[in-house]
């Protein structure tokens, strides 16, 4: 069980990177994430009814959740639409993978974790290898550099993933539901989605042809509320050290479907970017 929930989860991720690509068009992205934020919230809702989980938190831990949407839940889908609308998904992916890198580096800060040697190295090898893939690309800056766009505003989606993997393992530890957080963390994006729209005058719209609209529905209910409940019914089985191993595996699967459906030519310069960041990864999630 604990391997089709490992395998399924990294494979819904994965195809769920490609799915972002076909949002694209005249809805603005903030928009997307709105609609998107607003499905799993439904979905959510209706796994809360079913499995009884109190929604009533602490006062105390209202700042932390505000903090854990605004980045988890806002931040990261916005910068990671932006990202794929310059670079193929799969390599978007693959910079979004650093940040368990990040995540150290806050949780250090923040929480005032131990970091190990171990995961420094990891550190300086991933960060090295993203600066591999991005390295040819800095010559063309004078002419516009998709590639490097790309890649800071999918960094952009990575930190805003490594501050909320951190405030979402602050609240875990101060007894917030799982449930409760996504609930919360969910309708709060929605929100400011919503609400970064009507800042920036975009026009709140929909666009019901059938490839927005699957793509949608995949995003906010599989993508992101099965997602996340088969996610932490692996970490209760396995534990969240072994399970955030699926964060090494999701970025060789989306490169994989970018080859496919995106064109992306596997260099070796990706290749060996590629292996440079996910031996970081594992370097920094070991215990």
């Amino acid at each position: 069980m604990s391997l089709f929930l490992f395998v399924s989860t990294a494979l819904i991720w994965a195809t769920g990177a490609f799915a972002t690509t076909l949002q694209a068009g005249i809805v603005p992205i903030p928009v997307s994430v709105g609609y998107r934020m607003l499905l799993m919230t439904v979905a959510m809702l209706a796994v809360i009814f079913v499995t009884r989980t109190p929604l009533r938190v602490r006062r105390t831990d209202v700042p932390w959740l505000v903090v854990h949407a605004t980045t988890f839940f806002a931040l990261n889908f916005i910068c990671f639409y932006n990202a794929t609308t310059y670079i193929p998904s799969g390599v978007a992916t693959l910079a979004l993978s650093t940040s368990p890198i990040f995540a150290t580096i806050i949780g250090f800060l923040v929480l005032r974790e131990t970091v190990r040697p171990r995961a420094i190295l990891g550190m300086v090898i991933g960060i090295g290898g993203l600066g591999l893939i991005v390295a040819p690309d800095l010559a063309d800056l004078s002419d516009g550099s998709t590639l490097l766009f790309g890649m800071l505003w999918a960094l952009g989606a990575s930190f805003g993933t490594a501050v909320g993997t951190v405030i979402g393992a602050r609240n875990q530890r101060a007894g917030v539901p799982p449930f409760a957080t996504n609930f919360w963390g969910a309708l709060g994006g929605a929100g400011i989605g919503f609400g970064l729209a009507l800042a920036g005058g975009l026009p709140i719209v929909i666009d019901w042809s059938l490839r927005y609209i699957g793509s949608l529905l995949y995003l906010g209910i599989a993508a992101s509320c099965v997602a996340f409940l088969m996610f932490f019914s692996l970490v209760t089985r396995i534990g969240p050290g072994r399970a955030a191993y699926i964060f090494t595996v999701v970025p060789v699967i989306a490169l994989l479907i970018s080859t496919v459906l995106e064109g992306v030519e596997l260099t070796a310069i990706i290749v060996g970017g590629t292996a440079m960041i996910l031996t970081g990864n594992v370097l920094v999630l070991k215990r």
